[in-house]
């Protein structure tokens, strides 16, 4: 077996990389229907585009040399609403994505060990062989 090859089965694998592929699928098509139902003005206020390095290095020392900025009194009133509104989004477009109890472990057994006898039997004959041809080899040359 080379070093590049996986260890288990092949088939297994390849369907669980389908079925999680279909999931990763679902919910895509789940957040672009919660998306639409939100509206634009409000998918507007919630987009944020990821952070570059100098932004984040600008932001730190930003917060550093500032005092917290004032919060909104119903800020946090507004963000559980809109949460709960792309969650029952998510429910009606994906009925089937309920949290469930996770599976149990899948437990591995090791194959019973074999005895190591037959094995040092077999390098003693082969040692004798190779000794007796040797022996027999040197009596040839010598005659």
């Amino acid at each position: 077996m080379s070093k590049s090859e996986a260890i288990g089965p092949k088939a297994t694998d390849s369907l669980e990389w389908n079925h999680a592929w279909s999931v990763v699928s679902q919910l895509a098509a789940a957040r672009g229907a919660a998306l639409r139902e939100l509206g634009p003005d409000e998918r507007n206020d919630t987009a944020v585009e990821p952070p570059t390095a100098a932004r984040i290095g600008a932001q730190s020392a930003a917060v550093e040399a500032a005092p917290f900025a004032p919060v909104a009194p119903d800020q946090l009133a507004r963000d559980m609403a809109e949460i709960e509104r792309a969650a029952a989004a998510l429910r009606r477009a994906e009925p089937t994505l309920e949290r469930r109890a996770p599976s149990p472990p899948v437990s591995f057994e090791a194959p019973a060990a074999r005895s190591v006898w037959p094995l040092l039997g077999v390098i003693w004959l082969m040692a004798a062989a190779v000794v007796a041809c040797a022996i027999g080899a040197v009596v040839l040359l010598f005659n």
